[in-house]
């Protein structure tokens, strides 16, 4: 196995690893709305979490975490431009 493929193996792995953390805080973020919707209806002193702390580190790690694991060939490519030839 070249260090080129390990690197693509590498990569796609962090990729992975990223999706599946941002889906936790996006999922995290729309579990968050519903219990602060609750806590207003039933009378609660206001005092909850913020909610866009969760998007704000979810979406865009979800996105990078897709581009890190579909475009990985070209990473590697980048990467590793005279291995190629």
């Amino acid at each position: 196995m070249k260090p080129s493929d390990l690197f693509g193996i590498f990569v796609r792995a962090t990729g992975f690893l990223i999706m599946i953390y941002s889906l936790w805080n996006v999922w995290a973020g729309f579990d968050n709305i519903f219990e602060n919707l609750l806590q207003v209806n039933q009378g609660g002193d206001g005092d909850s979490p913020s909610t866009i702390s969760y998007f704000a580190f979810g979406v865009p790690g979800l996105v990078f975490g897709a581009v890190c694991f579909f475009v990985a060939d070209f990473i590697v490519k980048l990467a590793y431009r005279d291995a190629a030839h």
